[in-house]
């Protein structure tokens, strides 16, 4: 699924959801004692498979393995906190693949710059919460830093087990992070909730 990730990136950036060396990826499959992280400060939009970072999980904390002779050059992405909470525990599920996409789509982030949280502009729209569990945003904390961490599992609803309660949540002046198997299907989460947040700030109609 690594080459996955990159194709969503690359359309994350024709999409002016992130800028060049913006947004990181991670996955791992359950039954692994490790997860594969996008390399921090790499051009999203030419991405390879060996440039990710393979870490190992070790209960509370983490170590960088050497995956290839290119990503052992490389740093894992700053924001590693975030993902290694929501990735160092899976639930029960056998077969379960854990992807984190943490993007900076512009009308998400305009909507919360405006006073809007996403969690109630889901309520409003059914073509949206049919499929995506939007979180309550989470306020302004320093990027890559624990605290956001610490802020986006809560309102992720993550509990001890690894299981979640919502698909995604907002950051509000940073961007949003989404949940799912599969890099294409938390990508949608962040599509349409993209997509929900432009008919709200076209239509003028909120309150912030």
């Amino acid at each position: 699924m690594l080459e996955t990730i990159c194709d969503t990136l690359i359309d994350a950036y024709k999409r002016n959801w992130i800028t060049s060396r913006d947004g990181n990826v991670s996955i791992r499959h359950h039954d692994r004692d490790h997860f594969y992280i996008t390399p921090s400060g790499v051009r999203k939009q030419t991405l390879q498979p060996d440039q990710f970072k393979k870490i190992k999980l070790l209960g509370e904390t983490w170590e960088e393995l050497d995956y290839t002779d290119i990503s052992k050059n490389l740093r894992p992405s700053g924001e590693i906190p975030l993902h290694f909470g929501l990735q160092k525990k899976l639930g029960q599920h056998s077969n379960e693949v854990r992807v984190v996409v943490h993007l900076h789509p512009t009308y998400c982030i305009a909507a919360m710059h405006a006073g809007i949280d996403l969690s109630t502009v889901s309520e409003a729209f059914p073509e949206l919460n049919r499929y995506t569990k939007v979180a309550p945003n989470v306020q302004d904390v320093e990027p890559i830093s624990q605290q956001l961490a610490d802020q986006c599992h809560a309102n992720l609803q993550l509990d001890e087990d690894g299981f979640i309660g919502f698909d995604i949540v907002g950051i509000k002046g940073h961007g949003v992070v989404a949940v799912d198997v599969s890099p294409w299907q938390a990508y949608e989460h962040i599509e349409r909730l993209e997509h929900i947040c432009k008919i709200v700030l076209a239509s003028g109609k909120y309150d912030s």
